[in-house]
């Protein structure tokens, strides 16, 4: 195996450190994306009657925005 210089490994990011707009949009992601999983979870319970597909459909609505919105709106502001 070769040997490798280990100094540009731990090299700093020339883009600086992480904002408080890049942080925020971060953590509202999570919480869409794993919320969203969960109403989906609740879509899927027989007793909702005619509701269900409507819980499942606003789940999964929350889902895809969750993991749309760092990679859309997160590079579309530069951050």
């Amino acid at each position: 195996m070769a040997k490798q210089e280990n100094a540009a490994l731990f090299e700093e990011s020339s883009q600086g450190a992480v904002s408080a707009v890049t942080a925020i949009v971060f953590i509202l992601s999570v919480v869409l994306a794993f919320g969203g999983l969960v109403v989906m979870s609740y879509g899927l319970q027989p007793s909702l009657g005619a509701g269900e597909a409507w819980v499942f459909a606003g789940g999964l609505a929350a889902t895809i925005l969750g993991f749309a919105v760092p990679f859309t709106v997160l590079p579309a502001i530069g951050k």
